[in-house]
């Protein structure tokens, strides 16, 4: 008896790549977020405003959402200003909380590190080469054989290392330029940083001076004189 079989091992290939290729990396921005839960009283020396799931402002980030939790990390956008008449730096003179207790960010570095994505698990992608096409069999033996062997497997492997690597680099890039680290704030400067704490949960935050001798109101400009009445 004849049989006609065709190859289906590209489709069903295909599928899997879909579902397990490399993820881009989405920009947070923080600059760009308007919508930042506001943490310090009218009149508080240093304004601070945050947003948790800052990977999630600008697209899935799949990839490193995923990361984050798996290595218990909350990634989140800040806002800050400088309200005092002195420059103020982030690390020595304020003081991040998380609920009631204060807490020390990760480095930049250190959370890149963490949260990027795998590149040489991409390498098993080149020995995914399909067989395109359909053979024929009589009793069990191949009688005609029409297949054509395509060697897809090394350039869907370049193709997902690049994109990871380029992705990864694309969040370190983004985590160092917005690393508040030793940050130095001028008076009445506006500030926005990326804040990488290794919680599991969230809490509100807050962000105080540690030396009240920093909170010494920002300068204001002296009127200007007002002439008398003789014109002098």
């Amino acid at each position: 008896m004849r049989k006609t079989f065709t190859q289906v091992a590209a489709v069903v290939s295909a599928a899997v790549l879909l579902s397990s290729c490399a993820g881009s990396y989405h920009a947070i921005q923080p600059e760009r977020i308007t919508s930042y839960q506001s943490a310090a009283p009218a009149g508080a020396p240093v304004d601070f405003g945050y947003r948790y799931s800052a990977l999630l402002t600008n697209g899935a980030n799949k990839k490193y959402v995923k990361k984050e939790r798996k290595r218990g990390y909350q990634m989140v956008a800040v806002q800050l200003r400088n309200n005092t008449a002195n420059e103020l730096n982030f690390s020595r003179d304020l003081e991040l909380t998380f609920g009631d207790r204060p807490i020390q960010p990760v480095s930049s570095m250190q959370a890149s590190e963490d949260l990027k994505q795998g590149v040489a698990i991409y390498l098993l992608y080149v020995l995914l080469n399909f067989n395109v096409g359909n053979y024929t069999t009589v009793n069990g033996q191949i009688t005609e054989d029409n297949r054509v062997f395509l060697p897809t497997g090394p350039f869907i492997a370049g193709g997902n290392m690049l994109g990871a690597s380029g992705a990864n680099k694309n969040m370190r890039n983004e985590l160092a330029r917005y690393d508040l680290t030793n940050k130095v704030l001028q008076p009445g400067e506006t500030v926005y940083g990326i804040v990488a704490l290794r919680e599991t949960n969230v809490a509100p935050l807050k962000l105080t001076l540690r030396n009240s001798a920093a909170a010494a109101p920002a300068a204001t400009p002296a009127p200007a004189a007002v002439p008398n009445a003789s014109g002098q």
